[in-house]
């Protein structure tokens, strides 16, 4: 057995492994909120991300074990859109009110399992370079949703940056057996605007926006990721994201308050914890001398998410939590994906220009806690300037 590079400093792979035990079962106080993630048309297509697909930038996002595989990447821009709910209903309601958004009605959209839309962006700021064991990025996203309850659509904004930046290393190196583990810290910041307005009268909360409460939230954590390589085809993961990750939670009584500095409303600051998240999959790249001359690449992916979410009060059904993924690519250049993530299945395709790359994808979202609940679509696009 062959040790990479061991030293009195480095981590024992038995440490390595003690830490997705010990830190996943501390379950901490207080409340949670949703982490950073940036949208990503490429993993919409093939049921969401993937703990064992590290194989370009986006592993940054995925698994920090897999920076010291992964071809060097640099990233100068991206422009990442994420929609899902009935998009298209609401934008011909807004093109037909667009003279006079007074007494705007959404009503008339909202199906017997009630109403929920979403929008992100992501960049596009998203500059960074992975390779040779490290990862450094900065990247800024702008997300909205909206949902009704009772009477009233309560939707939410908000404008967010993170930089991050990690390191990976390799543990063992035994013939065709490889153990890989590595780290992600960072940083982030986010401010959102929660609005109110009742559903028979959408646009008066569109009247004076920046008079509604708002919130910044200031914070930093950590990832960890382990991955083991057989033969380069076959590889199994384990990453546990935001395994602790404080935050520094300020409420404002409007985004006035805020930039006059007047103090935070009510008791003032509080702490919590972005949402830790624990995922374990694996990727298996189909090879023959058919494929290896025709297809450059057939690749499988089958992932459990969330295994923390077994745990809570009230956990969502567990085969929402299984993801399942197919990538074949012609040529370098042409990718073809599908998946299924919440039970519910996604399609997407993608085409590798040099200068850009084009990802496209068609998904299914459940939003509630049990399969076909409260099912909805979602359409992504993602514009990729990576070198």
């Amino acid at each position: 057995m062959k040790f990479i590079g061991v030293s009195m400093h480095r981590p024992s792979p038995a440490v390595i492994l003690a830490l997705f035990i010990i830190f996943p079962a501390l379950h901490l106080a207080g409340d949670t909120i949703e982490p950073f993630v940036m949208p990503q048309a490429r993993f919409a297509g093939l049921g969401g991300n993937h703990a064992a697909l590290g194989d370009n930038f986006y592993s940054l996002f995925t698994n920090p074990a897999s920076f010291v595989d992964v071809e060097e990447e640099f990233s100068a821009a991206e422009l990442s859109i994420s929609t899902y709910g009935p998009v298209l209903e609401l934008i011909d309601l807004f093109r037909t009110n667009s003279s006079s958004l007074d007494g705007l009605d959404l009503s008339g959209i909202i199906g017997p399992a009630g109403f929920a839309a979403g929008f992100e962006l992501g960049g596009p700021l998203a500059l960074g370079w992975v390779g040779r064991g490290l990862g450094l990025g900065i990247f800024n996203r702008l997300k909205s949703t909206a949902a009704i309850s009772g009477t009233k659509i309560r939707p939410m904004v908000a404008g967010e940056i993170l930089l991050v930046g990690g390191y990976s290393f390799r543990i063992i190196e035994n013939g065709s057996h490889l153990l890989d583990a590595g780290f992600l810290g960072k940083g982030f910041f986010r401010g959102d605007l929660k609005l109110e307005a009742p559903i028979f009268d959408v646009g008066s909360f569109l009247e004076d926006p920046t008079d509604q409460p708002f919130g910044t939230y200031l914070g930093m954590g950590v990832d960890l990721g382990v991955r083991y390589t057989f033969r380069e085809n076959l590889a199994a993961a384990i990453a546990c994201y935001d395994v602790y990750s404080p935050v520094l939670v300020t409420p404002y009584d409007s985004i006035s308050a805020f930039t006059d500095r007047d103090g935070p409303s009510g008791s003032g600051s509080s702490y919590a914890t972005v949402r830790r998240r624990l995922d374990v999959g694996m990727k298996y790249r189909i090879r023959s001398e058919f494929i290896d001359r025709y297809i450059s690449r057939i690749t499988v992916m089958a992932d459990y998410r969330d295994i923390l979410d077994l745990t809570s009060l009230i956990p969502r059904n567990p085969i929402l939590n299984v993801g399942l993924g197919l990538e074949l690519t012609v040529l370098n250049a042409l990718s073809f994906r599908m998946g299924i993530t919440d039970a519910l299945p996604s399609f997407g395709l993608g085409l590798d220009l040099t200068f850009m790359t084009l990802d496209f994808a068609i998904r299914g979202k459940e939003l509630g806690l049990d399969p076909g609940i409260q099912p909805v679509y979602g359409l992504d696009l993602s514009l990729l300037f990576r070198y």
